[in-house]
């Protein structure tokens, strides 16, 4: 009986698709077909996406019905017919969001509207996001748009569809930071995947044909010693204002080879006293080489083995210290964009914040940060140190609910919930356009 009341949308879907099918616009009739499998996920949010998408699908039939008109007018030919047919169906398709409105559907799928807002804000600022970049950004940036016409929007679906349910899975701070480390380690995958295939010939898997090293550094270093190509320092930017440092534990495709190797050891052992002034020490020579390569006309393959022999180090690091010393030892005392995804990232008015009434001392927080940024003094002061970055793996560990993110205006839970949907949303965005 359940099937009859959902039959009504997947039709409407698979008529949708029969007209794309018609135009030959294989990217989104492969879109149409898909969208019926959002019900599997039986979740409120993903109902809300079907319902809006069953509207534009109205909108298409409507502004295809006023086009066919208009040509038969021109052409002097009978178009009442035409339009009632164009008109039954866009009505049908438009009828046929309703449906989920029923008590017997509206049983089917958990969680209320309220609880599902997230989700849909996710879903809605990924495609968002990837639809400007889909509509203003040529050659085409989205991966599916460079094999298959259209093919964009399918891939905006789907990792819009990712998005909401990567960030409903994180709305349980019992289980954000594991979702956390998944996805991250899912992105450095679908990165360097794409790098390596692109290198093995299909140079559509990158950006831009020409292949870059993937290492962090070169993100203020490579535009100094060319002279140019700003894109990679403004994304950085433009990140770390909106969700600060979080850049570092959430976008950072190296990153997430630290943190696996960080994690072999339980509990993080005591960093040496002189971390922070290294960590600067090394942004500035990686500055300073940088300018002085450019000043004496080092040739770009020189400088490349320069910069591939820093990423090799740093991968070392990762290897023998960050395996033994349980903390993400390079990323808190190597890698020159950390400092300056820390200071930068002040611009972001997101913060976590140390309970001083409730806060025991306990230094659970200790053993799930593995930025060294919840060491003793750290929480003597009630406030995470200068390499905190927003990662969120403190929050749950605490018993007495003293880590809270912190936004002005909010409380503690609309402002990690809102933390949530952004990082989640510009994490999705990446997986879709990040690439050398």
């Amino acid at each position: 009986m359940n099937f009859l009341y959902l039959l009504p949308p997947i039709v409407s879907a698979l008529l949708i698709a029969a007209h794309f099918l018609r135009s030959g616009n294989s990217g989104l009739l492969l879109l149409s077909l898909i969208v019926p499998f959002i019900l599997f996920i039986r979740r409120v949010w993903a109902i809300r996406v079907f319902q809006g998408l069953l509207i534009i699908g109205g909108l298409v039939w409507s502004t295809t019905g006023v086009q066919m008109i208009q040509l038969r007018q021109v052409s002097g030919e009978s178009w009442t017919r035409l339009a009632v047919i164009m008109g039954t169906v866009a009505l049908f398709t438009v009828g046929s969001a309703l449906i989920f409105e029923t008590k017997r559907l509206r049983s089917l799928f958990q969680g209320s509207t309220t609880k599902s807002m997230p989700s849909l804000a996710a879903f809605a600022l990924t495609a968002l996001i990837l639809t400007i970049v889909q509509l203003k950004v040529h050659p085409p940036m989205i991966l599916l748009e460079r094999f298959l016409p259209n093919g964009g929007w399918l891939e905006i679906f789907i990792l819009s569809i990712y998005a909401g349910f990567i960030s409903e899975k994180m709305q349980d701070a019992g289980q954000s930071a594991l979702w956390r480390h998944r996805i991250w380690a899912v992105f450095s995958i679908v990165f360097f995947a794409q790098l390596i295939i692109g290198v093995l010939g299909i140079d559509k898997f990158l950006m831009t044909g020409k292949l870059h090293l993937p290492i962090p550094a070169l993100i203020v270093a490579g535009p100094i010693f060319r002279g140019g190509s700003y894109f990679m320092p403004i994304l950085f930017i433009a990140t770390v204002a909106i969700v600060g440092p979080a850049w570092c534990s959430h976008l950072c495709y190296v990153g997430a080879w630290d943190d696996i190797a960080s994690r072999r050891r339980k509990k993080p052992a005591k960093m040496p006293s002189w971390r922070q002034p290294e960590r600067i020490a090394i942004l500035a020579l990686v500055i300073g080489t940088a300018i002085l390569l450019r000043a004496t006309g080092v040739s770009a393959f020189a400088a490349g083995i320069a910069a591939l022999s820093f990423g090799l180090i740093g991968v070392g690091i990762m290897i023998f210290w960050s395996h033994s010393a349980g903390v993400m030892t390079h990323c808190v005392t190597f890698c020159p964009i950390g400092p300056l995804a820390n200071w930068l990232g002040k611009i972001s008015p997101f913060r976590i914040k140390i309970s001083n009434s409730t806060c025991t001392d306990c230094t659970i927080c200790h053993v799930a940060c593995r930025y060294d940024a919840l060491n003793d003094i750290n929480i003597a002061k009630r406030r995470p140190g200068i390499s905190c970055t927003l990662c969120g793996d403190c929050i749950s560990p605490c018993r007495n609910g003293s880590m809270q993110y912190y936004l002005p205006g909010l409380s503690g839970n609309h402002a990690r919930t809102l933390f949530i949907v952004l990082v989640v949303s510009l994490h999705a965005v990446f997986m879709g356009v990040a690439r050398m």
